[in-house]
């Protein structure tokens, strides 16, 4: 097949590729938004976050939701203009294009392949997260069982259903952001002015904070799961770009008060050394029940999560698969349940597998995949924001429904200084987990010359309109 051939749907369909349901409201993005970040951002990271800025906790919260934030009006955008199932795969595709075609074609790999990367590592991280909190309720059960069960059990319900999975998820989404408001009120009562009576507020200097900023990314990045699922969102022009923003303010207040409250009740050594810090918190100021009710909390955090995760890297996977940028075979959608079946099983096998990895010791595994996880989601922040900038100078002519404030003769300033950021910020990024994303980059271009490139069956943007009709 020659390269920008128009390709119908009934093509595609009689490919076996099949098309998507488009079954979410905005509430059921947002939930997605949401039960991604918080079960990252906060129930994961908490503890080597603080290590690094100590009292100072609540203010590496706010840098990164800044950055993010920022970023986040880039990808809202983008997905305004090109509404398609793999969010940052399509827009890269599009944006780099003009420039040169295998730019844009090598650009959407490297951003399918960061993507999957961080996202499969991510599942594996919270999934260890998971497991944590659920042996401090029930002591006996060790987190290599309950992780890698966990990460199982997510799988099979993400193959049941998009309209199954995100209705269970709007449902723990709610409960999560009520439990972490009453973390951070009955932390912040404990002692209102707790981080500035430490005797030391920057114990690592600001390079400690910095430090933290980066691994607190490893929970905003999730918020790119709302918009992979362009094909399945009813209103995609309106409601991605709402429900990403909305998500991500959201969980960034709820982020800075309970990185405010933990570190008003409890000691910061205790803090970087539990593998449930929130609990830990809670517990020095609401003893008993209290611990119990937020480590529950913690598990649906943790859960929905891993949907986020899960459903992000297999849709990524998926509009790679149809257009044969990787094998056909990922693109394939059961035609009962309207799920890309071997995408999502495939990509419950790579999660499981970073999953495992708690065999290596809690701790050890934990800081290798979250960092990872990192890197990729700064390089792809970075690589956004530069997106949306080629796409304002390259096609003046588009006019999105979303548009980024704040711009000087159509360049949008703050997008600028976002990707800035997002590059500078790896720079703190630890020297393994930097090495293992920076191989991953040179294996994902080493695939596109040797596989990609020659079977690439590009669908334009009038195709991919076609097929998600």
């Amino acid at each position: 097949m020659q390269p920008n051939k128009v390709i119908s749907r009934n093509e595609l369909n009689g490919k076996g590729h099949g098309q998507l349901h488009r079954s979410l409201g905005f509430v059921d993005l947002w939930s997605v938004g949401v039960g991604a970040l918080i079960g990252g951002g906060i129930f994961t990271v908490i503890a080597p976050a603080v290590a690094q800025a100590g009292p100072a906790l609540f203010v590496a919260f706010l840098i990164a939701g800044i950055i993010a934030i920022l970023s986040s009006m880039s990808y809202s955008e983008l997905a305004s203009i090109w509404p398609y199932e793999g969010a940052s795969y399509a827009y890269s595709k599009f944006a780099f294009s003009p420039i040169h075609k295998d730019l844009g074609r090598l650009m959407a790999l490297w951003c399918s392949g960061l993507y999957f990367l961080s996202f499969a590592f991510a599942a594996g991280a919270v999934n260890l997260g998971f497991a944590g909190y659920f042996n401090y309720i029930f002591p006996s059960l060790p987190a290599t069982v309950v992780a890698p069960l966990i990460s199982i059990l997510i799988t099979g319900l993400l193959l049941v259903g998009i309209n199954a999975t995100g209705k269970i998820n709007t449902i723990f989404s709610v409960i999560q952001v009520i439990a972490l408001f009453a973390i951070a009120i009955i932390s912040i009562a404990s002692n209102p002015a707790g981080p500035f009576l430490q005797s030391d507020f920057l114990p690592n200097g600001w390079t400690g904070v910095f430090a933290a900023t980066a691994l607190i990314a490893f929970g905003q990045m999730q918020v790119e799961a709302v918009l992979t699922l362009g094909e399945e969102a009813k209103n995609p022009r309106r409601n991605l770009p709402l429900a990403q923003v909305s998500a991500l303010v959201t969980v960034v207040i709820l982020y800075c008060l309970t990185g405010y409250g933990v570190v008003s009740a409890a000691d910061i050594t205790a803090l970087a050394e539990s593998k449930a810090p929130l609990s830990l918190a809670v517990e020095n100021v609401l003893p008993g029940l209290g611990a119990v009710l937020i480590a529950i909390a913690a598990l649906t955090a943790t859960g929905t999560s891993t949907i986020g995760c899960l459903l992000g890297s297999s849709r990524m996977l998926f509009a790679a698969a149809r257009e044969n940028a990787v094998p056909a075979v990922f693109g394939k959608i059961s035609s009962k349940t309207k799920v890309p079946v071997y995408a999502t099983v495939f990509t419950g096998i790579i999660a499981l597998g970073a999953t495992l990895m708690s065999t290596f010791g809690y701790g050890k595994a934990i800081s290798i995949a979250v960092g990872a996880a990192v890197f990729s989601n700064w390089l792809m922040m970075g690589l956004m924001n530069i997106a949306l900038i080629v796409v304002r100078i390259m096609r003046p002519e588009i006019k999105a429904e979303f548009r980024f404030p704040f711009n000087i003769k159509n360049i949008p300033v703050l997008a600028v200084i976002a990707a800035i950021a997002s590059f500078w910020i790896l720079t703190y990024i630890e020297t393994i987990p930097l090495l293992i994303g920076i191989g991953w980059i040179i294996l994902i271009t080493f695939w596109y010359y040797l596989y990609s490139r020659k079977r690439w069956n590009y669908l334009d943007e009038e195709d991919l309109n076609r097929l998600s009709e």
